[in-house]
């Protein structure tokens, strides 16, 4: 059985996939096995069938437009590979079709549960956010480090909106305990309205209430932010950051302000 197993959403992004899928057969670490879930564009055209290498299986999400509008069908597909039975790695990565692993991506991850004795349940790794422009080229606007533990578990980081799903790992038994204490097998959060594009960090915070993240400080990924992807956010003259922060913080960080703000201005005015 392969070490490794990662799933691949790919919904009609044919040039970003194809570095997607690049990046998994080009990894210096081989035990691995992934499972190309595409919406089904680019599956009718064939586009796939230049893939020779046995551990990659694609197949179509068997998504439909009208279901697509109330349910969140990255959540979906991946909630789909993950109850097929199909899923034989020990460790469980995740990959959508505009964003790509370094070639140690693998190597790292693997390394560090052995180091280990295979006991971390979760892990997350440092990553790069890029934007790509309208040329193709991609320009680095910021990281995100992996410097401390993470997961209500344990005290630490908050995951939602500030880890990325391509910086994190888990392992397949973690998904035990997962059904075992939330009662359910939909592991992504399917309903599109409740999860506006955060279904990732949801699971993300509920893996890390189970067990902690283990922290590895080396960048594994790029997190890319292009014209089609779903990520907020996109434009090639935004300037280059240390930090992504998250939209909801921000907002919320603002309306403290303002209220402070204006609570002086009322007592200036009783003052005067």
């Amino acid at each position: 059985m392969p070490a490794i197993s990662v799933i691949i959403v790919s919904h009609n992004k044919p040039t970003f996939v194809l570095q997607a899928v690049q990046s998994v057969l080009a990894q210096s670490f081989q035990d691995w096995e992934a499972f190309l879930v595409d919406s089904g564009v680019l599956l009718k055209q064939g586009f796939f069938d230049k893939i020779s290498d046995a551990r990659v299986r694609v197949m179509a999400s068997g998504e439909k437009l009208d279901v697509s509008h109330n349910i969140d069908m990255a959540s979906w597909c991946m909630n789909k590979v993950l109850n097929s039975g199909a899923v034989k790695g020990e460790l469980i990565l995740y990959l959508c079709d505009d964003d790509y692993f370094y070639p140690r991506a693998f190597d790292i991850f693997w390394g560090y549960y052995q180091s280990l004795n295979r006991e971390p349940q979760a892990m997350y790794a440092s990553q790069n956010v890029g934007v790509v422009g309208a040329d193709g080229t991609t320009v680095l606007i910021g990281q995100r480090i992996a410097d401390r533990p993470a997961g209500r578990f344990c005290k630490g980081r908050q995951l939602h909106g500030q880890v990325d799903y391509l910086q994190f790992c888990h392992t397949v038994k973690i998904l035990e305990k997962y059904r075992e204490i939330y009662g359910t097998t939909k592991y992504f959060c399917e309903d599109k309205p409740a999860v506006c594009g955060g279904a990732d960090g949801i699971f993300l915070e509920q893996i890390g209430a189970l067990t902690m993240v283990h922290p590895i400080n080396q960048i594994v990924s790029i997190n890319r932010r292009t014209s089609l992807s779903v990520n907020c956010g996109h434009g090639s003259d935004r300037k280059p950051q240390k930090w992504m922060p998250h939209p909801e913080k921000w907002s919320r960080r603002f309306e403290r302000g303002f209220r402070k703000f204006w609570r002086r201005c009322l007592g200036w005015k009783q003052k005067s």
